[in-house]
Order: structure tokens, then C-alpha cells, then sequence
């Protein structure tokens, strides 16, 4: 190995899976990044794309403009898991996870390998930005810290990958996320932050100049039912019934300062719970205690809430709200939320990684993986 890192010949080898549903041009263009763009040596770096039965064309496109392309195509959308029927073909030593419509900057790739590497890392996180405005996502929007990430671009180890059994097929989109974070952590892994590679994202934010986008009402609801199907699923039962209270409060909270469409994450909430409790997998107890304490959706409101005095001090002087504690509260907590680089590994004296169980493919209808003829 040179002072610089790795040679060409010493790097790790990557496959790449992007999951892809009815986005054929913003698809062309990721791939057109992954293929020309990357600054990794193309011997060392393979290419899936898991069509997750797509109507616009997006499997001809694939076809006659990406022969070299290994594609997987479903029979029907399964939602996130479909991304398990790329992880079980895949031969690298890390798997590069992407959304269609998602791709890293040219050197991103290579540095993300090198510092998984340096800090014995099994799981790479990045930064996201727009790709139709300067706006960066995990600053200014939801905000996971270290356990969790977005999940448009995550780079894995690929044996941690197969022991952890990849997305849950019980969760179609959103909070997939942080089922997998649990299991990843359960087992020992670690996750290295890395924000100074920036991902590029083909969405735009809430802060999009012009009319306000409606209430998110379809991944509102969502991430309450996945949310509360892994708190039932993984945390232990002291930890879950507190996870499953904050966000039932959080839900009628957000009923009344944001719209009334939370309410009914109040009912999808406890749907999401009682499913949970039909796939029991409870994690150990120093993950299921670091989600209950540090996880800010399984936070209880009163930790995060303004201070009394001050909520009594604004009516009296008929202020404007004051915000909550969340950035307080989340300052306090640097190991799990770092301002910048950061790596965390849940560790308890005597932990021991577990069997591996085998990768959940989404559902048994699917066309085998096949490359291009």
C-alpha cells in the first residue's frame, strides 16, 4: 500500500445496485455519473440494476443503451426490498446502494472506500444535496445523526450486508432505514458519517421557492406505521411502549401546529405497533436502550418541549412561539448527532455478533438476474 492509499490493484471491489421504478431518464443519467464519472477503476466496479417493474420504458432503455449493466427485473413494485434481490447477486466487497435517481460525485466512490477502511468501517453514510437547488438535505431536513442515514446512497460492507439481512420486505417505503440500523448495529457493525461526500439527490426540498407543497399525507403516515413497527419489532418492552408513546403524542402535536392529516398517524401508529408484535425480533438491551434515549422520532415530547417558564413567559408576553429543544437536546448528544465526521459502534461487554440470517428477497416473483445479450 503507498502513503496516498491503495493501489488500483489493492482497492476494493464495489457493486453498485441501483433500485429503480419508473424513473427511466432520471435513471439514464445516474448511470451515465456511476459508468463515466466515478474515479474507480471500472475491473474493480460492477453495475445492477434491480427494475422494480417499471411501465416506462425503463427496462428497453436498459437494454439498448446499457448492455454491460446486470439487471433484475420484478414482476411488481415491492418497494425497498427490492433492493435485497440486487444485494443477494452482488460480488464486491461493499455494495453502493442508490436510488435511480441518485449518484456521488466523481471522487466520492474512492474516498468513501479508503475512509471505510482507515476507520474499520461497515457502513458509509453521505451528505445529499439537491441536484435542482443548492440545498442540502441532512442539514436543513430530517436529521438522523449517526443512527440512521438517508437512504438514496449508502455504501456497506458486503458481508455485514448478508448477516443482517437486508431490508425488511414487511416495510414497502420509509423508516427502512432504521429497521436496518438496529439489526446493523445488533450485530457490532460500525457506521462512519461521512458529509463531506456529498450525494447528489434528484428532489427538491419543502423550501423550494413558490406555492408551499401540500401536507406530505402518504410518507407521513407511513413513517409513523414503519416507525412503530420497529420499535415493536426490535426495542424491548419497556423501551418499546415508550418509543410507541412518543409517537402517538407526536402525531396529535403535529395534528395541531401542522395539519390535520397527523391525526390519523395517531391509528396508523398503533397498526404499525400490533404488526411489529407478529415479527418480534428484539435486539439487545444497550440498542434497544441507545434508540429509546437517543433516536429523536422515539424521543418523548417532553424532552424536546420548550421548558414551562418559557411557554408561560411567551403567553404572558404574548411572544411568538419559541422553538423547541431539538437542537439542544440533539447538542447534547454529539456522540449520536456529530456536527460533522463521525463513527459509532453500539458495543456492550460480552456482545457477540450473531448467525447470519439469509438476505429477504421481497417476494418469490421475479425474473432471474441475467446480463444483456
Amino acid at each position: 500500500m503507498s502513503e496516498t492509499g491503495p493501489s488500483d490493484d489493492e482497492r476494493p471491489t464495489v457493486t453498485v445496485v441501483f433500485l429503480a421504478f419508473d424513473r427511466r431518464d432520471e435513471l439514464r443519467l445516474s448511470l451515465t455519473r456511476t459508468l463515466e464519472d466515478l474515479a474507480y477503476d471500472p475491473d474493480q466496479l460492477d453495475v445492477v440494476v434491480v427494475d422494480n417493474a417499471s411501465t416506462d420504458g425503463t427496462a428497453e432503455m436498459l437494454a439498448s443503451e446499457f448492455p454491460e449493466v446486470r439487471v433484475v427485473r420484478r414482476l411488481w413494485n415491492s418497494g425497498v426490498s427490492g433492493w435485497n434481490d440486487g444485494f443477494a447477486i452482488a460480488s464486491g466487497d461493499y455494495v453502493l446502494a442508490l436510488d435511480d435517481d441518485c449518484h456521488l460525485p466523481p471522487d466520492g466512490l474512492r474516498q468513501a472506500v479508503a475512509e471505510a477502511g482507515r476507520h474499520r468501517a461497515d457502513l458509509v453514510s453521505f451528505g445529499v444535496r439537491s441536484s435542482k437547488e443548492c440545498h442540502r438535505f441532512d442539514l436543513h431536513e430530517y436529521i438522523t445523526g449517526l443512527l440512521g442515514f438517508w437512504g438514496c446512497a449508502v455504501l456497506i460492507r458486503r458481508d455485514a450486508l448478508e448477516r443482517t439481512g437486508g431490508y425488511d420486505p414487511e416495510i414497502f417505503v420509509w423508516g427502512n432505514e432504521v429497521d436496518f440500523m438496529i439489526r446493523f448495529f445488533d450485530r457490532g457493525y460500525r457506521h462512519l458519517h461521512l458529509p463531506e461526500v456529498v450525494a447528489v439527490h434528484a428532489k427538491r426540498s419543502g423550501k423550494w421557492p413558490g406555492p408551499p407543497a401540500p401536507f406530505p399525507e402518504t410518507a407521513y403516515r407511513s413513517n409513523k406505521s414503519n416507525l412503530a413497527y420497529t420499535v415493536a419489532r426490535h426495542l424491548r418492552p419497556r423501551h418499546a411502549a415508550g418509543a410507541l408513546l412518543a409517537l402517538l403524542i407526536d402525531s396529535v402535536l403535529d395534528g395541531h401546529r401542522l395539519h390535520r392529516v397527523a391525526y390519523r398517524g395517531f391509528l396508523d401508529a398503533i397498526r404499525g405497533f400490533r404488526h411489529g408484535l407478529r415479527h418480534r425480533q428484539p435486539v439487545q438491551a444497550h440498542v434497544s436502550w441507545a434508540y429509546r434515549h437517543n433516536f429523536e422520532s422515539f424521543a418523548s415530547p417532553w424532552w424536546l418541549s420548550r421548558r414551562p417558564s418559557v411557554m408561560v413567559g411567551d403567553t404572558i408576553a404574548r411572544r411568538g412561539i419559541s422553538p423547541d429543544r431539538r437542537h439542544e437536546w440533539r447538542a447534547k448528544r454529539p456522540r449520536f448527532y456529530p456536527e460533522g465526521r463521525g463513527v459509532l459502534e453500539l458495543r456492550a461487554s460480552g456482545v457477540f455478533r450473531r448467525p447470519a440470517p439469509a438476505l429477504q428477497p421481497a417476494s418469490p416473483a421475479e425474473v432471474g438476474e441475467r446480463p444483456h445479450q
